[in-house]
């Protein structure tokens, strides 16, 4: 469930992202793909997500999340979306 919980934290942030998440237990992968990526480097990009479930992190539920983060016409241009 702890995948369900980020997902939502990250939409709730983003909400017209695409979300992705992949892993188990507490150890998680996500692909974010929001317009509010544009004209924003990948450190602040990251950040966006990472500060959604800082908390978690900080409690030790979640220990690892690996983020990858596109704008939507940067996703486009890679042949992915």
């Amino acid at each position: 469930m702890l995948n369900e919980t980020v997902k939502q934290r990250i939409q709730e942030a983003l909400p017209d992202a695409e979300i992705c998440i992949k892993g188990e237990a507490c150890s998680l992968e996500a692909l974010v793909i929001s317009a509010a990526f544009a004209g924003k480097g990948r450190i602040q990009q990251h950040r966006l997500v990472l500060d959604t479930v800082k908390d978690l992190i900080a409690s030790g539920e979640l220990h690892a999340l690996s983020v990858a983060t596109h704008a939507p016409e940067d996703w486009a241009e890679r042949g992915s979306g």
